[in-house]
């Protein structure tokens, strides 16, 4: 009867130390938040008044209500963006000028402290812009900013710390 109650117990402790292998770390869950947000960034086909609006709201969601974007080193100062509603408009003027995007995360570096956490990683942009020729690519390293809110993380702004393609 003792070794039923010992093979309970080495099942329930079996149990509680395998839970957490089986659970997302917060470090992949940093990732997958990313990874939905370069997705819903992608245009891929012409999109609609509709689809655009749709896309930018589905985008913003991923943002904490004020964000501030350091891109002193690129050239354009720290633009702070106090609420939704604007981060919403700024995206959206941003999609009805590009008719094709493909983005890239490349080698995320994720640091975590506490509800706050930084991503370092090398961003790319393959596209084209509405009535130009041609293609752009912009190659960045950058330092996204999240934060921890009701359970999700957000993105609270980032920081540009190089163009790759630059001498």
């Amino acid at each position: 009867m003792l070794s039923r109650y010992w093979l309970f117990a080495l099942a329930g402790l079996a149990a509680l130390i395998a839970v957490p292998l089986f659970l997302d770390s917060e470090e992949e869950k940093i990732l997958a938040q990313l990874e939905r947000i370069r997705g819903l960034g992608e245009i891929t086909a012409a999109e609609s008044g509709v689809q655009a609006l749709t896309r930018t709201r589905s985008i913003a969601r991923h943002f904490t209500d004020q964000t501030v974007y350091d891109l002193t080193s690129a050239g354009y100062g720290i633009i702070e963006i106090p609420g939704r509603q604007e981060l919403e408009q700024k995206i959206l003027s941003g999609r009805n000028r590009i008719t094709a995007l493909e983005l890239g995360l490349d080698e995320p570096l994720v640091a975590i402290e506490g509800n706050t956490a930084r991503v370092e990683l090398r961003g790319t942009a393959l596209g084209s812009i509405r009535g130009e020729q041609g293609q752009f690519l912009d190659i960045h390293t950058i330092e996204v900013r999240l934060r921890k809110e009701d359970g999700d993380w957000l993105v609270s702004g980032a920081r540009h710390l190089r163009d790759e393609r630059a001498p």
